[in-house]
């Protein structure tokens, strides 16, 4: 099962839109990517949340509050929408295997899964 993006949203931006998002430093910027990823082969997706950032704005964070944790962050040198959407497609592409729970466990190292947390009450 390949998984592909659906659908990206910015959280930052206006109408989530990623086209419409310019940081106010395309050195020293952050946002969130809500990613819509689901198999190649079928309409159903789910959400994954990445911290896009830059190194420059790891420093200044860490310097601020002193510690950034690094999970679910994707770091660049700059920004540049295209040039970052490749990068998370492709992460994403190695991610494939049999089923979907392997496939959004393997994302999920990678993007905050929604179901990350998950717990069934029932079993």
């Amino acid at each position: 099962m390949v998984p592909i993006i659906k659908d990206i949203q910015i959280n930052e931006a206006d109408n989530l839109d990623p086209k419409r998002f310019t940081p106010g430093s395309l050195s020293s910027f952050h946002c969130t990517f809500n990613l819509f990823i689901g198999p190649s082969d079928s309409e159903g997706m789910e959400s994954f949340q990445l911290t896009v950032c830059s190194p420059d704005w790891l420093a200044e964070r860490c310097r601020s509050q002193g510690y950034v944790l690094g999970r679910h962050h994707l770091i660049v040198d700059h920004f540049d929408l295209e040039s970052i959407t490749k990068i998370i497609s492709k992460l994403i592409t190695r991610c494939a295997d049999e089923t979907w729970n392997q496939v959004a466990e393997k994302l999920s190292r990678i993007a905050y899964w929604e179901f990350e947390d998950y717990q069934n009450p029932m079993t």
